[in-house]
């Protein structure tokens, strides 16, 4: 977790959801937990941009619909950008059961937006007012 949190945010979902499982690891959570150390293993050169020409802030949604098997709950996960550089991510399980992708993908929208408008008030509060809209980018072809 603190690699996801720290440094890592591409493994942030999958950190959640094998922190799930910790209390009774099954022979495939021991496998999943490998090839995320396999993949830190082959990527450990990559790091966060903090830099950046445009003082813009841009966000990215997502969500998997159901992913948690047990409780048909499903995942959103999403990423701010400012001046280039990830400022703010979060890979969690939802608090509803949602009936489709389309809603999941909602409720995701709806988490990632209210982090949008904490960090424009963060931003404006140290002097980097946002002027322009903030972007908000969902994947909208898996909406069914």
């Amino acid at each position: 977790m603190y690699i996801a949190v720290c440094a890592r945010p591409a493994i942030m979902n999958s950190a959640a959801i094998l922190g799930r499982k910790f209390s009774a690891p099954s022979e495939s959570d021991w496998t999943a937990a490998k090839r995320v150390i396999r993949y830190l293993k082959g990527t450990r050169d990559w790091k966060l941009n903090l830099g950046g020409n445009s003082e813009e802030l841009v966000a990215f949604s997502d969500s998997d619909w159901a992913g948690d098997t047990g409780t048909r709950k499903s995942t959103t996960s999403f990423v701010l950008f400012y001046s280039g550089g990830a400022v703010s991510w979060a890979s969690r399980r939802q608090d509803c059961v949602t009936l489709s992708t389309l809603e999941a993908e909602y409720v995701a929208l709806t988490e990632t937006c209210q982090e949008v408008v904490w960090m424009r008030r963060l931003l404006g509060d140290l002097g980097e007012e946002q002027t322009t809209a903030t972007v908000v980018n969902e994947d909208p072809t898996r909406c069914s």
